[in-house]
């Protein structure tokens, strides 16, 4: 009876080609959109593979109002001709960073099962306005905070992008690297795509980067760059950190 049942729901579908196409436009309005810029616009101020520190030269343009647009979450993983741009934080505490595997709850399938230690997500559509002010992108950066991992009202500063064409993920994305600091390290992984997050000490964080996402391994690679970078900015790096 249920081989029966699917068989008609097909006849059916195959039979009216409209509704069919009407469903589907549906489907694509109920889907997340999400925030994305023209590949070219990268290319033009200078593509790169792995880890920048020259954020001044690519954030203001690549979050420009006159140049972003949105697009089903679907597509825009297949379309090469566009970025998605990314909030990619760093958390520490003290001589720790915070670090957790992809799970099975995260949309992103290609990186299941890898270590990570950037919190963020995809800025979506319903962040209506989210880039009306100067100070847009980043209230978007402490929302993706707050659903992720329950964490409100920290200093941050943005200190890098990353570009990885080296993948099929990395090259429909582009990140923005964050560096926060936490008193304490009470933390909340609210998602099923955080697994068993946990601060873990720096120097084992870097001892073995196979297992990392690659966004992770170029954060891992450069840190102490990049906390000399945001202490510049005025978040100061945990002292052992750095030495």
């Amino acid at each position: 009876m249920a081989g029966a049942k699917v068989l008609l729901a097909t006849v059916i579908r195959s039979r009216h080609p409209r509704r069919n196409r009407i469903i589907e436009r549906q489907k694509k309005m109920a889907e997340e959109r999400v925030l994305c810029f023209p590949r070219k616009l990268l290319e033009d101020l200078g593509a790169f593979q792995g880890l920048s520190l020259d954020i001044e030269k690519y954030l203001p343009t690549l979050t420009d109002t006159t140049r972003i647009l949105y697009l089903n979450r679907s597509d825009a993983e297949l379309d090469r001709r566009y970025k998605q741009l990314i909030p990619y934080v760093l958390i520490l505490c003290h001589d720790k960073i915070l670090r957790y595997r992809r799970g099975k709850g995260g949309q992103e399938i290609r990186l299941h099962g890898l270590y990570s230690v950037g919190i963020g997500g995809h800025i979506s559509e319903e962040d209506h306005g989210l880039f009306s002010e100067r100070q847009g992108y980043h209230e978007g950066m402490r929302r993706e905070l707050l659903e992720e991992v329950d964490i409100n009202e920290v200093a941050d500063v943005a200190v890098a992008v990353i570009n990885d064409d080296g993948t099929d993920v990395g090259y429909v994305h582009f990140g923005v690297v964050h560096v926060v600091h936490v008193p304490d390290e009470t933390i909340v992984g609210r998602r099923s795509g955080i697994v068993a997050p946990e601060f873990v000490p720096i120097a084992d964080a870097i001892k073995d980067l196979a297992g990392y996402e690659s966004w992770s391994r170029f954060c891992l690679e450069n840190l102490e760059a990049l906390l000399a970078k945001a202490a510049a900015e005025g978040i100061a790096a945990p002292e052992r950190a750095l030495s």
